[in-house]
């Protein structure tokens, strides 16, 4: 049971990842919708973070997304966060974070559209 929903970008193989994760895929999908209503304001944190300069902050709330869309399967998220969180880590320049912050919040978008249409 792939969730295909047209010509979307995000895609899910909710039968798969749910035998991966042992789970059954109503828990899974479940899992996934609360994830999406989540991040909203996770990334309104992270935002702030990276505007106040605080990595600390930002490493926190790039650790537990990137944990939870690993966990999930989120591969598109999980990607955007990594890059992120590893030029957190190393100090890029902040006109580098922002452009890794925009890619991880277009990401996060289509994952949230996704969510919403599996939940209808």
């Amino acid at each position: 049971m792939s969730e295909n929903t047209g010509g979307d970008s995000f895609q899910l193989d909710i039968e798969k990842i749910s035998q991966e994760l042992r789970v059954r895929p109503e828990i899974f999908k479940r899992l996934v919708i609360s994830f999406s209503k989540s991040i909203v304001e996770k990334m309104r944190i992270l935002e702030q973070a990276l505007t106040q300069d605080d990595s600390v902050k930002a490493r926190a709330i790039l650790h537990e997304l990137k944990g939870t869309s690993g966990n999930l399967r989120l591969q598109p998220v999980f990607e955007a966060v990594e890059t992120l969180h590893v030029a957190v880590k190393a100090g890029e320049p902040k006109v580098k974070q922002q452009e890794y912050l925009a890619n991880l919040k277009s990401r996060c978008q289509e994952f949230i559209e996704y969510a919403t249409r599996i939940s209808a």
